[in-house]
Formats: C-alpha cells, structure tokens, sequence
C-alpha cells in the first residue's frame, strides 16, 4: 500500500472506532418530560378594553433571585399554557390592566420514585376582583404526596414554610 491509502485506511479506522465508543457510552442524562400548567382567566370577556398577561419567573431560593422564562399576552378566551421543567421552583405572575394582580408560586419538585412522564395541571386565576385581603398573597402550587399529583393552595406548604 502506498502512503496515501494507509493515512487513509488509519483515519477510517480511528473515526469507527471514535463513533463506537461514543455509541456505546451509557446516557447519563434522563429526560423527565415536562409539566404543562394550563390556566384559564375569570375575567370580563365582553369587555375589549381589558388585556391580561402571563408572565413565569424561575425563582432561586438561595440567592432569592428570579430569571424572566417567558411572557404572554392572554387572548380574549383566557387561556394560556407553559411547559415547565421538574424540580425547579417557579412563580407565575397575572396581571390584567384594570389592575388586578395575582401571584402563584409553583414548585414542580416531585417526591423521590415518582413516575416522570408528560403532565398536565390545570388551574383558574380569578381577574375580576383584587386581593380583597392582602395584595400579596399568594396561592401555592405544589406536588402532594398523598395525592401522587399536583395540587393548590392559598395557604404556604407545611414544607415551604421554612425556606
């Protein structure tokens, strides 16, 4: 064989064996799918003047920082929709511009051997009246064991009382 054919040969070799090994390597990042939250808005649907929109913030518990994840416009039917990762920590914000404002805190960390797939948690924010109590309540989203599911709350979780 001349030069050129063994470089050649060599490199075909080196890229099979390359692609061999990266094929046979164990993956070692799981997909847990994702929780879509659907909501729906209780506001005055008639009335073309009111605008609603829908903003998540991921929040960071020990730097008690938030990042913008994304906004939205709510449309004249109310509804809206995130796909949000598990174990993280979220807070969605509604606000309309009759200056109704609610906020929702929503936890997607699920217990240990939970089954991961695809899930869906609905719920409804009511924009036609104000915070009656305070303006900063808020209302909880969490996964509850005795469930095996999400479920709310306008009262903090035992378990996020002391963080």
């Amino acid at each position: 064989m001349d030069w050129f054919t063994r470089i050649v040969t060599k490199l075909y070799a080196q890229v099979f064996i390359a692609m061999l090994v990266i094929c046979s390597l164990p993956v070692s990042a799981q997909d847990y799918g994702s929780l879509t939250v659907k909501g729906s808005l209780v506001c005055d649907k008639k009335d073309r003047s009111v605008m609603s929109s829908v903003t998540i913030y991921r929040y960071y518990h020990l730097s008690q920082s938030v990042e913008l994840m994304e906004q939205q416009m709510v449309p004249r039917d109310g509804k809206f929709k995130f796909d949000l990762e598990y174990d993280k920590d979220y807070i969605i914000d509604v606000a309309s511009n009759t200056g109704v404002h609610k906020r929702i805190n929503l936890n997607t960390e699920v217990m240990k051997g939970y089954k991961f797939e695809n899930q869906k948690f609905e719920f409804e924010v009511d924009l036609m009246k104000g915070d009656d109590v305070d303006a900063g309540e808020m209302a909880w989203i969490y996964f509850d064991p005795s469930l095996n599911d999400f479920s709310h709350t306008n009262q903090i979780p035992v378990a996020f009382q002391n963080r």
